[in-house]
């Protein structure tokens, strides 16, 4: 039979309870010490969210000035959005400026000025992206072209994201857009016409822009503002 007073259970217990109780009074008297515990507990466990404020607002890419980020707070994650096509990327976070994102391995680091306001986030350890007070979403001004003017644009377009592979678009056109086809995926994405040669995307920020020769067929078409594909001839 086991001696109840003498049992190491009991007198574990009779520790434990008297450690709490000088750890109450402590506590009591010394009521400042008590803030620093639950600043750890939520450094280490759940993000404060009205710190996580301080992350939101647009971020314009360095080496681009047509792309732009915008970051939102969210319950305790912040929200990445790609404002070029609409993609929505969550980010835990994993220390005062370090963010991720777990399915894409997409690592976020924010920097400070000497004020402690949030200035730039890199994006995958080397896209640089500043963070601008004075952004204003371009809005863009629809027309109406005829199917005949839009008739023009159709055909395959060809371009290369990496050297020596071919990647291809289909461009139709209905009856007052055009239908733009990724052959790669059979993804479709409809644009409107804001001039005779220009388009965009009301869904998301994609420019398209087509480009003629001097006897004004087109050859090439511009999209992202960036991305020149070649007109296939067939």
């Amino acid at each position: 039979m086991i001696n109840y007073e003498k049992s190491p259970v009991k007198n574990l217990c009779k520790y434990v309870f008297a450690f709490g109780i000088v750890v109450a009074t402590y506590l009591v008297i010394n009521p400042s010490n008590a803030k620093p515990f639950q600043t750890q507990l939520t450094e280490k466990g759940i993000p404060d969210s009205l710190q996580l404020k301080a992350f939101e607002g647009y971020y314009q890419f360095q080496n681009d000035k047509d792309d732009f980020l915008q970051i939102t707070a969210k319950g305790n994650n912040l929200i990445l959005k790609q404002l070029w096509d609409g993609q929505e990327i969550i980010f835990v976070q994993k220390s005062e400026l370090e963010f991720f994102n777990d399915e894409k391995s997409f690592p976020l680091k924010f920097s400070k000025d000497k004020d402690g306001a949030i200035t730039q986030v890199l994006a995958f350890d080397k896209d640089l992206w500043n963070k601008v007070k004075d952004y204003k979403p371009v809005i863009k001004k629809e027309i109406r072209l005829t199917p005949q003017q839009l008739k023009v644009f159709e055909g395959k377009y060809r371009f290369q994201f990496e050297k020596g592979e071919d990647s291809f678009l289909q461009i139709t056109a209905a009856e007052d857009h055009l239908v733009l086809k990724q052959l790669w995926d059979n993804k479709e994405i409809n644009f409107v016409p804001e001039s005779e040669s220009e388009f965009f995307c009301k869904d998301r920020n994609f420019p398209l822009k087509f480009i003629k020769d001097n006897n004004g067929n087109i050859i090439q078409m511009l999209a992202f503002n960036k991305d020149l594909w070649e007109r296939v001839k067939e």
